[in-house]
């Protein structure tokens, strides 16, 4: 009986390796459709999350000798691609402010609505003429579709279609420099 039992779980075992061997090749392919740009079984390796690339934007105190200042900035974002370079750099527009507080954000200038460049309106009755709506202080404005975010309030959609307020920029400051460093994670619109 012991005899029966080992060439039993014998013959389980070889008709297994061929769907274990079938399973093992499947799952490369279904991990490469999970992480499209890792290299093949490369399922430890670095995140493939999309990180700041030097150039970094820095501006130091200096730069913003009023409250309300709003400096125009090209943030560039590596992308791991599967490509011979390995990655793809792209080129985001931002402003970085500083506002009444003292504090000082950035944030991209990509509308999320669909995609255009919005602008920096400093003036509320320039905002009420160009774009249907005045708010009670510096905001930014896009002029496709007339969607106005209010700085003040963290970039808060107060007029036009936009879905949400713009991505932020994470600003660190070591010393008298603020350094634009990475980009809220979310799609470029």
């Amino acid at each position: 009986m012991t005899d029966g039992v080992k060439r039993r779980a014998l013959l389980k075992t070889v008709a297994a390796l061929p769907l274990a061997l079938t399973f093992g090749l499947l799952a490369s392919p279904f991990l490469r459709i999970l992480l499209p740009t890792r290299r093949p079984l490369d399922v430890l390796g670095e995140s493939d999350q999309p990180l700041a690339e030097p150039p970094i934007p820095t501006f130091t105190d200096k730069d913003f000798p009023k409250d309300w200042t709003c400096l125009p900035f090209m943030f560039n974002q590596k992308y791991v691609e599967y490509n011979p370079e390995g990655k793809e750099v792209r080129k985001i527009p931002g402003f970085i402010v500083k506002l009444p507080n003292g504090d000082v954000v950035a944030y991209s200038r990509i509308c999320p609505h669909l995609g255009c460049i919005f602008n920096f309106v400093e003036d509320p009755n320039e905002c009420a003429k160009g774009y249907n709506f005045k708010p009670n202080g510096p905001v930014f404005a896009c002029p496709c579709h007339l969607s106005v975010y209010d700085i003040a309030q963290a970039g808060k959609v107060v007029s036009g279609p936009a879905p949400r307020p713009p991505r932020k920029f994470e600003v660190k400051k070591e010393g008298g420099a603020y350094k634009v460093v990475a980009l809220e994670a979310g799609s470029i619109a």
